[in-house]
């Protein structure tokens, strides 16, 4: 069995015609009575679509998946969709950021306990645990104890246990923190053979790369309160225009005079003494913008000169880099 086996023949019609997944509309949500940690906050999530969600931490995005998987009931706003009924049934699944497995069990076994935890008799359990290794892309590993796979099997084993109960809706959290680019390159093609399903997915993460390769939408939520949201590229678009991002990289802190000369040619200081960007319209004039960089004394290292991303979209919103 493969993925395009559990497809239907029909073929999907697009995001934007089909009804909301799940949607919050004007929410408010907190833990105590004089507590607001969301503030009205609407988001909508599409079927078959990748929505990722940045910001800081303290923001509100574990506030927010709670409110979305039903454990916490919002004080004001309304839920509708899979996370309305979220506590009736297997609408909305988690996966945590923290392993949740039996580790002397196989992969196999982890999926049908958790199907059997969730009501299923031992047959249908046993359909839907095969089903979700698949999806999963575990088929493979399905007989192994899930204590001596390797951080990003276990990361996909987890992602199986979730979707035994055919969620409507996935919520991953961090879903490639802690492993190497080879088993993020597969959690990330496992995840757009999900949303090719039709499930809805929404990607809490801190890994820029990851949000530039696989949103569809994304989110910024600071504060509580979402900022900003929308197609990646015309939020980078609608932030920088046609500029490029440019770093100049030194090989020592500037001293007052360096400082200066970097900020006449519109630079900024970074968190990195050694690291000062500038944002740019080149329009084919790449070469010559080096060769004013490079005049004088300024003891560059490197330039680098890329198209901004959404890692750059969150700093500009006020985000910095996580620890």
């Amino acid at each position: 069995m493969t993925i395009d086996t559990l497809l239907t023949n029909d073929a999907l019609p697009s995001a934007d015609d089909r009804p909301p997944v799940a949607e919050l509309r004007h929410i408010r949500a907190g833990y105590r009575r004089d507590d607001t940690v969301l503030s009205d906050l609407s988001l909508m999530l599409r079927a078959a679509e990748i929505f990722v969600l940045m910001g800081p931490n303290g923001a509100g995005k574990t506030t927010l998946v709670r409110v979305l998987t039903g454990r916490l009931k919002p004080t004001g706003g309304v839920v509708t969709g899979a996370s309305a009924n979220s506590r009736k049934g297997s609408a909305v699944r988690l996966v945590p950021q923290d392993i949740a497995l039996f580790p002397l069990m196989s992969a196999r076994e982890n999926c049908v306990a958790f199907a059997r935890m969730a009501g299923a008799g031992w047959r249908d359990a046993a359909v839907l645990a095969d089903r979700a290794l698949v999806l999963a892309s575990c088929r493979d590993i399905a007989a192994k104890r899930v204590g001596g796979l390797s951080g990003g099997f276990r990361r996909r084993v987890n992602i199986a246990v979730a979707l035994v109960g055919s969620p409507r809706l996935l919520i991953l959290d961090e879903p490639t923190a802690g492993i190497d680019a080879e088993a993020k390159s597969v959690i990330a093609a496992t995840i757009r053979a999900l949303k090719e399903t039709g499930i809805s997915i929404l990607i809490v993460t801190h890994d820029f790369d990851d949000a530039d390769a696989l949103a569809d939408r994304a989110g910024f939520l600071f504060n509580g309160r979402l900022v900003l949201a929308g197609v990646p590229r015309d939020l980078i678009g609608q932030a920088f225009g046609n500029k490029k991002q440019i770093e100049i990289v030194l090989s020592s802190p500037p001293g007052p005079a360096e400082q200066q000369r970097l900020k006449r040619l519109g630079a900024a200081a970074t968190p990195s003494e050694v690291v000062w960007e500038t944002f740019q319209n080149l329009e084919g004039r790449h070469a010559e913008y080096i060769a004013t960089l490079s005049e004088g004394s300024l003891p560059i290292k490197e330039i680098r000169i890329r198209d901004p991303g959404l890692g750059t979209l969150y700093r500009h919103l006020g985000g910095s880099d996580p620890a």
